[in-house]
């Protein structure tokens, strides 16, 4: 059978599992067209799966975001033809493969009944593996690994960012060490990054400046917090835009393409804030960061300024 399911919403465990499929096939990468069936209907998938192959001598389609496999539709997303994909189903091209994403399947679903449980793929992935191959021709041992993991709070998708990151630093040693960690990755206590962003929210000047100055005292860049407390601010936006339109947080973690307690995060604590009170100071910190940009600013600097004018 040449039709999988990939069970997952970690996107480091799926792509660890196309690449297992491409590799049980003999296929490269460069033979993958993907989908998303929030966007697009299914029909067309299958019209690719079953066109001749021209330019490739197998396809590899993959569809991301195939919510009717749990059962749930998300609101706003488009209506699929399943019949056309049980068809499909029940009579598979024999050169194509077909991938199908879900985040969480409903096994009781008649187009899950239709794919075969060895094919259906879920579960972890290695992380110390995925990392010692990303690394290549550089060196990272044990001790180092284990505390990058335990550094990015076990994010699988941060973690190997972060090895690319480290890698790019260290091109001519090609040793990566604890003390690089220290040095490159951002670590921010979730703490006191919140208690930053509910002083700015609170317009509270002075615990904005004191939070502040202690991460500061900790070692913290200044660039770093003020991209921290940014991006924090958006995904909340974001997550509760998304929560607005009837998304579940499984759903919203596969739109951001981020781990799904990320997404748990974000929720608790953009709770107490509306989109509006979001917006309005995820716009401050786009005037923030273009004040930084367009000129020999401190970040610094800048950043007192901007808590100055809360």
């Amino acid at each position: 059978m040449n039709t999988y399911i990939i069970e997952s919403s970690d996107y480091v465990v799926i792509n660890s599992r196309i690449k297992d499929i491409l590799k049980k096939h003999n296929l490269t990468s460069d033979m993958i067209i993907k989908y998303d069936l929030l966007e697009t209907p299914i029909s067309v998938a299958i019209e690719d799966l079953d066109t001749y192959n021209f330019l490739l001598s197998n396809k590899v389609v993959v569809c991301d975001n195939a919510y009717f496999l749990s059962g749930s539709k998300p609101k706003g997303a488009i209506v699929h033809n399943e019949e056309l994909l049980e068809k499909y189903l029940k009579n598979p091209s024999s050169e194509n493969i077909l991938i199908l994403i879900c985040d969480k399947l409903d096994t009781r679903r008649k187009l899950v009944k239709l794919i075969n449980k060895e094919f259906v793929l879920s579960g972890e992935v290695s992380i110390d593996n995925l990392i010692k191959e990303r690394l290549g021709d550089f060196k990272m041992d044990f001790k180092t690994i284990k505390y990058l993991i335990d550094y990015c709070d076990n994010c699988n998708e941060r973690i190997l960012n972060e090895v690319d990151k480290l890698k790019c630093l260290k091109l001519d040693e090609k040793v990566i060490t604890i003390e690089d960690i220290n040095e490159a990755v951002i670590k921010l206590q979730g703490d006191s990054v919140f208690s930053l962003i509910d002083a700015i929210v609170a317009k509270n000047k002075k615990r904005a400046y004191s939070i502040t100055q202690e991460l500061i005292d900790k070692g913290e860049d200044i660039s770093k917090i003020i991209i921290m407390v940014a991006d924090q601010f958006r995904l909340m936006y974001q997550v509760k835009v998304y929560l607005q339109q009837g998304y579940t947080k499984e759903e919203i973690a596969s739109l951001l393409k981020i781990h799904p307690y990320r997404v748990k995060l974000a929720m608790e604590k953009g709770y107490n804030y509306s989109s509006k009170i979001l917006l309005t100071n995820l716009e401050y910190f786009f005037d923030l960061d273009y004040m930084i940009k367009s000129g020999n600013n401190n970040p610094r600097l800048c950043f007192e300024l901007f808590l100055a004018n809360l």
